[in-house]
């Protein structure tokens, strides 16, 4: 993944649709323990010999993806950081 991309996680999986068919599924989170989900995409009747041709394309898609939620992304890391600031006793 893009360097610029360290704050975002992007699991690929795939989910078949039929004979030879799946679909390429993606989540994208915040890259820290238990981070909330930004976004899920899939991409359906994509023709792929294997589950794992499958979940290649959809990490390659799902990584595009998370490069157009980087603002989103770094937006949700300052509120993060502080809802935490403000709940820790001075």
């Amino acid at each position: 993944m893009d360097r610029n991309l360290d704050i975002l996680v992007v699991h690929g999986f795939a989910v078949r649709e039929g004979r030879g068919k799946w679909a390429c599924c993606y989540e994208i989170r915040l890259a820290i323990l238990g981070g909330p989900l930004l976004y899920r995409g899939e991409l359906h009747g994509r023709s792929f010999a294997t589950e794992d041709a499958a979940i290649f394309a959809a990490l390659d898609i799902g990584e595009r993806e998370a490069s157009l939620h980087l603002e989103a992304a770094r937006a949700m890391i300052v509120a993060l950081t502080r809802v935490t600031h403000d709940h820790i006793p001075h």
